[in-house]
């Protein structure tokens, strides 16, 4: 039986909708998954801790295979009684003057936000995960999009990675990617080829039937009016 299959994920991704095609399909493999912090996600992969991560940028790619995702919104969030609150949009210019926390994205930065400590910058998914009343988040207009990508070592590669991709990429539980489907499909495109090759030959020989007839036809008509003309 293969080993575990670990799967490790940052705070705002979710996975559930890939992990439950994952175990639906694969119900006798042990999948785990578990959470890292961003800064800890290349080392869960360098260590084995997790075969497969879905990261957030920034991420050190070296040694690593990775497959962007999708893209998110960055946001501001502040208190909701804010001055900045009353913009209609936000941009980097308008932060010039305002005091930005930084840190492990946390509740308790959510509530140093929320007493008026500062503001902070980061992905939409993070501040929807510590949504709160007291806290407004606005879009910030001219931030680069936070990107969210699936990585796995290039050197250590468990068994299930290919379906898990596969899985993450659309591909249906009949994909090639399966040698026994792959077999059947091979099978298939060849009866298939076999069968319009049948189709094309039978095509033929009838087009020359038909057309050996309208000779014979023809023929035959010749010589009926030479009779006549004999005659």
């Amino acid at each position: 039986m293969a080993s575990p299959f670990t799967i490790a994920f940052p705070l705002g991704v979710t996975v559930g909708k890939w992990t439950r095609v994952f175990e639906q399909r694969h119900p006798d493999a042990e999948l785990r998954v578990v959470r890292v912090e961003p800064a800890d996600q290349r080392s869960a992969l360098a260590t084995g801790e997790a075969d497969m991560a879905f990261v957030r940028e920034p991420f050190e790619a070296e040694g690593m295979h990775v497959i962007p995702l999708y893209e998110e919104n960055v946001v501001v969030v502040m208190n909701h009684e804010h001055l900045l609150t009353l913009e209609k949009e936000l941009n980097r210019a308008d932060l010039t003057d305002e005091k930005e926390l930084t840190g492990d994205w946390s509740e308790t930065l959510f509530r140093r936000v929320a007493a008026g400590d500062g503001i902070a910058v980061l992905p939409q998914s993070i501040a929807k995960a510590f949504q709160r009343k007291d806290v407004t988040a606005m879009r910030l207009e001219d931030a680069a999009p936070s990107r969210v990508g699936l990585a796995w070592p290039r050197d250590s590669q468990h068994p299930m990675v290919d379906e898990f991709i596969g899985i993450v990429r659309g591909r249906s539980a009949h994909s090639s990617r399966n040698p026994e489907v792959a077999a059947g499909e091979a099978a298939q495109r060849q009866e298939a080829e076999r069968r319009k090759v049948e189709r094309q030959k039978a095509a033929r020989q009838a087009s020359a039937r038909e057309a050996a007839a309208k000779r014979k036809k023809a023929g035959g008509q010749i010589r009926k009016r030479a009779r006549r003309g004999g005659a």
